[in-house]
């Protein structure tokens, strides 16, 4: 192993070291409470060190947000047009193996960007589903607000579950999401028939 190998793997580790630092200090304390010293010490990591990768706390956490989006972009664009049980448990899994993270990300203490950023996400792929179902060309205003519903209940027991700890079984949340996907999508190609 050369030693840039040896470098790119101790960069990676001391990010990853942050990154789990912050995670774990932000469930309990809010992101503009928690200093580059708190951080540092927490996860025995030079300041320097810290500075060498980040501006900030606030740029650590961009960062931590942009990846988890985008890993999130990537699952749903790949598995949206799959069942609903399946994309679920995809989307869950996921999540369980990345909880400290998700547990910052959905928590109150951060600066919000993140579940606006996934409703969009979310409602985009929704929209772009049920139109090509059904078969519509154009988008209209009705569709919207059904979307907005749907997708807003769904991330809303997400972020319950995760700020909860984790407490309800997974498999369980997947099948009532499941269960309300499938009812709102008869309900909608109901009404759009009409």
């Amino acid at each position: 192993m050369g030693a840039k190998d040896q470098d790119d793997r101790r960069v990676r580790k001391t990010k990853r070291a942050l990154r789990d630092g912050l995670a774990e200090i932000m469930v309990t304390k809010d992101i503009r409470n928690i200093t580059v010293r708190e951080l540092t010490d927490k996860v025995d990591i030079h300041r320097a060190t810290f500075y060498a990768h980040y501006k900030d706390i606030y740029d650590l956490y961009e960062q931590m947000e942009n990846a988890v989006a985008a890993e999130l972009n990537d699952l749903i664009i790949q598995n949206y047009e799959q069942p609903a049980t399946y994309f679920y448990k995809v989307i869950f899994e996921y999540i369980l193996e990345n909880k400290q993270l998700c547990r910052m990300l959905f928590s109150t203490n951060g600066e919000g960007s993140f579940a606006v950023r996934l409703n969009d996400l979310f409602e985009e792929k929704c929209i772009e589903t049920w139109c090509k179902d059904w078969k519509h060309s154009e988008i209209g205003e009705e569709l919207t607000y059904h979307v907005r519903y749907h997708v807003q209940g769904c991330l809303a027991i997400i972020s319950k579950w995760v700020n909860s700890g984790f407490a309800y079984p997974a498999d369980k949340l997947v099948e009532i999401i499941s269960d309300i996907d499938r009812n709102m999508e008869y309900a909608v190609m109901k009404k759009q028939k009409k």
